[in-house]
């Protein structure tokens, strides 16, 4: 099995990000000790990238972050079209040549550390050099493990990760790539991706208790667009570890064929004709964008 090692060299990340109304080098960044988002973790987040040294689907990953942002009761400081020209300006000053762009909305300065000022938000924009997953991990597939967990209000991008972040040693020791969340025997998302299956020839995945993935979208509408029979359900523990096939989306992983879960092989244990299709589609649409 082919394990994913991030590169955790900050020295990829910079030269210049958007912090509460200015475009400033990176290292100026200096929030509040006393930021809600840091005492409290309240926040919310968005994870994009580029294409064509563009940003790729800005439309949906914008309405996401307001979305996840309006759960929160949270202001988005700036519009839609602001936003597209403040990214847009970064990615070039920046340079990379595929770019992660994340943004980050918290509530701000908080005098007693619990209560927070709408309108005072902490908005962030930053700018990372895209490093995509190994070409292996497609051809052959991933290993994932599961986790007994459901995520606190998993329709909004929120910034607490605990639980993701706390099993990252064993998630690495199992050299798996993604951590599956299973709540009362009901299959629910990974910790950074949605999930499916395919069941003879049908495409499956949760549509309640997950954050709704942008990605995840694009490939139901790409499947049902090759006539494919889609279902948004649920999913049993059960039938998951019984499916023909099963793959993770996500906007920095696109398509991860999944052919192991917890040590059990799923299917004959490699990459099956759906997700194979699939992913050739979704390379398509992404080299057309």
């Amino acid at each position: 099995m082919i394990e994913y090692k991030s590169d955790t060299n900050l020295s990829i990340m910079k030269k210049y990000s958007y912090f509460n109304g200015k475009i400033v080098a990176l290292k100026n960044i200096k929030i509040s000790p006393y930021d809600i988002g840091l005492l409290r973790g309240y926040g919310v987040f968005d994870v994009m990238r580029t294409q064509n040294s563009k940003p790729f689907l800005l439309a949906e990953h914008w309405q996401r972050l307001k979305n996840s942002a309006k759960d929160l009761g949270l202001n988005v400081p700036i519009a839609k079209e602001r936003y597209k020209k403040i990214v847009e300006r970064l990615l070039k000053l920046n340079g990379f040549k595929k770019s992660i762009v994340r943004t980050v909305v918290t509530g701000g300065y908080s005098d007693n550390g619990f209560s927070y000022q709408p309108g005072k938000e902490t908005f962030i924009i930053l700018m990372e050099k895209f490093i995509p997953l190994p070409k292996e991990i497609y051809a052959r597939g991933a290993g994932v493990i599961t986790q007994k967990f459901s995520r606190y209000r998993p329709q909004a991008k929120i910034t607490n990760y605990v639980e993701a972040i706390r099993n990252q040693s064993r998630k690495k020791a199992a050299g798996a790539l993604e951590i599956v969340y299973i709540e009362n025997g009901k299959i629910l998302e990974a910790s950074t991706s949605n999930i499916f299956m395919v069941k003879d020839g049908a495409v499956i995945t949760p549509k309640d208790e997950i954050l709704i993935g942008i990605t995840r979208n694009l490939v139901i509408k790409l499947a049902k667009k090759n006539k494919l029979k889609c279902e948004e359900r649920n999913i049993s523990e059960k039938e998951l570890f019984s499916a023909d096939e099963v793959f993770l989306t996500a906007t920095t992983k696109n398509i991860v064929p999944v052919v192991k879960i917890d040590n059990k092989k799923i299917g004959n244990g490699r990459v099956g004709p759906v997700t194979k299709s699939l992913i050739n589609q979704l390379e398509k649409f992404v080299k057309n964008y």
